[in-house]
């Protein structure tokens, strides 16, 4: 709760906010000046945006290395058993190409590879119903179409490393929204709303798991198969003043930097 902190404080104070964003502001295009001499205003900012752009992509990308290789020890050291036929030919007509059955007591299916996704589904779900484990593996289905994995490892790493830019935390969030949403739509095309329904039941009523069947946007995803219209969703005004706030932030220490390395060679 600690981390929603500075939102709240925004939200009820944003005179104060503005006032603060404005002399960050202003202190930015002062260190421009004194940081950058032979150089233009605006040349000297942007030579410092791109310098963040760039440091920001290359830690992303270091990060999402970090997570692919804990994510593939992980499934690696995840126990493997044999595929019942029914669970084979089931998804082969959800379309999928590339299936693991793991043993396991867990009703638990996900999507996990980054460049070929592949379908994990324990023993326990593929007894579950013909119907609700066709739209288990429609669900998965989608997501391996979509490589859902790639873009929500790149969407947290970013959000990761981008940490003074929190709207990437809530985009973060959306995206997970948007993705499930699309594969219960999916789900409810091949095996029907009532499948779905169902399928989502079922894996309610076990005990939490880590990686439970078609995890994510429960509340998004109960209000879409109830058929209710889903409500346009903007990020906070205190939010977006934030991550300005952080951009600003990350734009003046590097000024910061910029001027201290050129002090020290002299220029």
């Amino acid at each position: 709760m600690t981390g929603l902190r500075p939102l709240r404080v925004a939200r009820r104070h944003p005179v104060a906010v503005g006032v603060v964003a404005g002399v960050i502001a202003v202190q930015v295009i002062w260190m421009a000046e004194a940081a950058c001499p032979p150089m233009a205003i605006t040349d000297c900012l942007v030579v410092a945006i791109v310098l963040v752009a760039a440091a920001s992509a290359l830690a992303v990308a270091v990060r999402a290395s970090w997570l692919a290789a804990a994510t593939a020890r992980e499934l690696a050291a995840l126990p493997r058993a044999s595929a019942p036929q029914s669970l084979v030919a089931a998804a082969q007509c959800a379309g999928i190409t590339r299936l693991r059955c793991l043993a396991g007591t867990d009703r638990t299916a996900f999507c996990a590879g980054l460049l070929r996704p592949r379908v994990y589904v324990t023993t326990a779900t593929a007894e579950l119903g013909a119907n609700e484990l066709a739209a288990v593996l429609a669900h998965e289905a989608a997501h391996a179409r979509r490589r859902d994995p790639l873009r929500r490892l790149i969407t947290r790493s970013a959000a990761d490393v981008v940490f003074w830019f929190p709207l990437l935390r809530w985009w973060l969030h959306r995206h997970v929204e948007n993705a499930e949403v699309h594969a219960d739509k999916a789900a409810i095309n091949h095996a029907g709303r009532g499948a779905l329904a169902a399928a989502l039941l079922a894996a309610a009523a076990q005990p939490p798991v880590p990686a439970p069947a078609m995890a994510g946007a429960t509340e998004t995803r109960i209000a879409y198969l109830l058929g209710e219209d889903l409500p346009t969703r903007r990020p906070p005004a205190g939010l977006v003043v934030v991550s300005l706030l952080g951009a600003i932030g990350a734009v003046w220490l590097v000024m910061c930097l910029g001027q201290g390395l050129l002090a020290a060679i002299g220029i």
